[in-house]
C-alpha cells in the first residue's frame, strides 16, 4: 500500500490509487472557506495531539476518550509580558534577541504562573520568525517550552504551537503542547491567550 493511500475509503474511490480522493478534495475544500480571524485549537484536540505524540493513541484505536483521559489540561489563562529587554546585534554580523518574563492569569485575574525566557529572531521578512525557549514555573510544577513561531501570523490573529516538556511536580516526564494566541492587540504589550496539554 502506497503511504499516501488511505484504509478505510469510501465505496466510490478507486481503491489502487495511490492519493485518497476523500483527502484531496477536504483539502481543496478547506481552502475555499473563509478561514475567520483567529485558528485557536480547544483542549480536546490538543489533548489528542499529546496522545499521539506520546504513542497513547492511534486512529486506529477508535474512541479517543480513554487516552485522552490521562491528559494534563491547563486552559483559559492569560499570558501578560511583563519584563522585555531586546538585544540589537543584526547589524554586526549576530542575531537580535531579547529576554523576557511573563505572568499567567486565570479568568479571574489571579497570577497563576511565571514564564522566563528567551527568543531570537531568526527573520524578520516577509514574515518575522522567532525561535523560543522558556521555562514555566506554577504551584504543582515547572516545564519548558520551545519551538520556532511566526509573529506575523500571531498578530493576524493565527495560533501558534509549540512543544513542551515536563521537569518537575505534576508535569515531570510529561511532554506535550502549548498554544499562543493573540487575545487583545490594544494593549501594549499585547495580551496572549495560552493553553498548555501534555500526557
Amino acid at each position: 500500500m502506497s503511504y499516501y493511500t488511505a484504509k478505510g475509503r469510501d465505496i466510490e474511490e478507486d481503491p489502487d490509487a495511490p492519493v485518497s480522493a476523500r483527502a484531496l478534495n477536504a483539502g481543496q475544500l478547506a481552502f475555499q472557506q473563509d478561514l475567520g480571524n483567529s485558528s485557536a485549537l480547544e483542549a480536546g484536540q490538543l489533548a489528542l495531539a499529546a496522545a499521539l505524540a506520546a504513542g497513547a493513541y492511534r486512529p486506529s484505536d477508535g474512541q479517543v476518550n480513554a487516552a485522552l483521559g490521562d491528559c494534563i489540561v491547563v486552559d483559559g489563562l492569560t499570558e501578560a509580558v511583563e519584563k522585555l529587554v531586546t538585544t540589537d546585534q543584526a547589524a554586526s554580523g549576530g542575531v537580535d534577541s531579547a529576554e523576557y518574563e511573563d505572568g499567567f492569569y486565570d479568568a479571574a485575574g489571579n497570577r497563576v504562573g511565571t514564564v522566563t525566557g528567551t527568543a531570537v529572531v531568526l527573520s524578520y521578512t516577509p514574515h518575522m520568525w522567532q525561535y523560543h525557549s522558556s521555562t514555566t514555573e506554577f504551584h504543582d510544577g515547572t516545564f519548558e517550552t520551545s519551538g520556532v513561531i511566526d509573529c506575523t501570523a500571531i498578530l493576524n490573529g493565527m495560533t501558534q504551537i509549540l512543544q513542551v516538556v515536563g521537569r518537575s511536580g505534576r508535569y515531570a516526564g510529561k511532554r506535550g503542547f502549548m498554544t499562543l494566541t493573540l487575545h487583545d492587540h490594544r494593549q501594549q504589550p499585547p495580551l496572549y491567550r495560552t493553553q498548555f496539554v501534555m500526557r
